[in-house]
């Protein structure tokens, strides 16, 4: 039987290896996804935003500091990494160009699971941090 522990530590290997399919069949159908720039519901949506990642930072690296799993619910805090060699999506719908330029931030998750999948997951990043090693904003001011 995997612990929530085991499982999250196996999500972090699948996500490294941007192996996409094996990374989302840990998630239940009906998976709800929210991150800073919205909400995604089902697989398919889920899907969509991470490829969507992977193809703005390929090299996407995540780093697990801290787990924290009790029963279904797993907390992390961990640094992401990327270097962004493709286009951005943006919540608008528009796309930036590839900047080549490499970003690290802290983040946090919140994950809940139903019956060994992700049911429910909320992703907390330092997007002012990301904003500005893009260049997309100046130290104090917002993003542009």
């Amino acid at each position: 039987m995997t612990t929530t522990k085991q499982m999250i530590e196996h999500a972090v290997e699948l996500y490294n290896a941007g192996d996409v399919d094996a990374f989302l069949e840990l998630y239940a159908d009906d998976a709800v996804l929210t991150l800073p720039e919205g909400t995604y519901r089902g697989r398919d949506a889920i899907r969509r935003s991470f490829v969507e990642q992977w193809t703005g930072f390929p090299d996407s690296h995540i780093s697990a500091e801290l787990i924290v799993a009790e029963g279904d619910t797993i907390a992390e805090e961990f640094t992401y990494q990327g270097t962004n060699t493709g286009p951005v999506a943006m919540p608008d719908g528009n796309t930036l160009p590839a900047s080549g330029r490499h970003v690290e931030m802290k983040a946090m998750q919140l994950i809940k699971t139903r019956a060994g999948k992700v049911v429910r997951h909320d992703i907390f990043l330092d997007t002012g941090t990301m904003a500005e090693q893009m260049g997309w904003s100046h130290p104090g001011s917002p993003a542009t």
